[in-house]
């Protein structure tokens, strides 16, 4: 965090915003407006279900759908073909799920940032100084993600062209090619790589958009508990100086966790379908993916490799930030100066720190998505990837 707080001060992050609520939307409007080349703008006031963008990215998907069978069929008894093919069919899985999340859902995801600006709003002059300062650190972020994702996608289609170019030997960003063209002749290849290229510029904007959106909802969730923890501090000081206005204060801090508490459970429902999807798509391929590095020194398995376990990394280390703020905040409620107000407001923080103490956390489906759950995650692959070692040597 101290680095993305140093990167905070340089000259590319800084803005003459004033009023948090408008910051935080204008920090919606690239994400989304990515997100709108795959037709996936869900929270343009106009946005439509059905548009030539969207159309095109289904058009992507069901081509990908095609010559993936095509190369699968083509390439059965070919290994290092085969897995290729496996792997990016398994990266593509999770993005057919993110389509229908965001379309299914889009009422729901709408509502989560409203609220977000609704909060911004209303706490803006008691606490501008907090939340402007969270909105800049979710700025840095973001534009971070947005950076490394667009780094990962030039790199995946520049790296195969480089090798091909240096050693003439004719490698494609995925491991699909069109039925009925030779890929091994140069006008083969160059159209392979044009098909590959359209791909890359959908799907693309189908990660970089929605799941910026994301990481922008869960840190605003961290945002949330900091405007509770401030609070609950300006509760403690109320009391120090036997201030009866304590009492809004403290029934504000539950109001909020309510709130908070409908926001985290709006944003499981979202997203957790498609959490168990992305986490079962994205194991399988790497265990794939690191048996073909290991066995048969596949050199676009290492891009491969480092961008499957990013996206698991990183969709398990913000809940884990998320579940840290929580057990902050019930600290915090537990170091109320409860003793020195009446038993009716010490029955009130009993229930507010029951209610804080309940298992705060986003899941996919059956597991929590944490670091422990990645850790497992990532002991069951490396469990898969020896049995598949152990086979082969036998």
């Amino acid at each position: 965090m101290e680095f993305v707080k140093k990167l905070s001060r340089k000259q590319l992050f800084q803005h003459s915003y004033k009023d948090p609520s408008e910051y935080f939307a204008s920090l919606l409007v690239l994400p989304n407006k990515i997100a709108g080349v795959a037709g996936l703008d869900v929270l343009s006031p106009d946005f439509k279900r059905f548009t030539p963008n969207l159309i095109g990215l289904v058009l992507t998907y069901v081509m990908f759908a095609g010559v993936s069978f095509s190369t699968i069929v083509e390439v059965r008894d070919d290994v290092d073909d085969l897995i290729y093919c496996l792997v990016t069919l398994g990266m593509g899985m999770q993005g057919l799920m993110k389509i229908f999340t965001f379309l299914l859902a889009r009422d729901e995801l709408v509502w989560i940032q409203e609220y977000s600006k609704r909060l911004f709003r209303e706490e803006g002059i008691a606490h501008k100084c907090l939340i402007m300062n969270n909105i800049l650190l979710m700025n840095v972020v973001t534009k971070l993600i947005l950076v490394f994702y667009a780094f990962t996608t030039v790199f995946m289609l520049v790296a195969p062209m480089f090798i091909t170019l240096t050693t003439d030997h004719k490698l494609l960003t995925f491991g699909f090619w069109l039925p009925f063209v030779d890929r091994f002749s140069w006008l083969g290849y160059g159209c392979n790589l044009v098909m590959h290229v359209i791909m890359s510029i959908f799907i693309s904007a189908e990660n970089m958009g929605p799941d910026t959106i994301y990481f922008m909802t869960l840190i605003n969730s961290y945002t949330q508990i900091d405007l509770m923890l401030a609070k609950i501090r300006e509760v403690n000081n109320k009391i120090a100086n036997n201030n009866a206005s304590y009492k809004e204060k403290l029934n504000d801090v539950f109001k909020r966790h309510q709130e908070h508490l409908e926001y985290i459970g709006v944003v499981e429902d979202v997203y957790r379908g498609y959490f168990f999807v992305l986490f079962s798509s994205l194991g399988a391929s790497l265990v794939l993916v690191l048996y073909a590095v290991v066995t048969r020194s596949w050199l676009a398995g290492y891009n491969s490799c480092v961008f499957i376990i990013n996206e698991l990394f990183i969709f398990c280390f913000l809940p884990t930030l998320l579940e840290r703020k929580v057990e902050e905040l019930e600290e915090a409620i537990y170091g109320i100066s409860w003793y020195d107000v009446p038993i009716s407001t010490r029955r009130s923080i009993c229930l507010c720190l029951d209610a804080v103490q309940q298992p705060v956390s986003l899941s996919m489906i059956f597991y929590p998505l944490n670091m422990p759950t990645f850790q497992s995650l990532m002991n069951t692959i490396y469990s898969y990837l020896t049995l598949l070692l152990t086979f082969r040597d036998e």
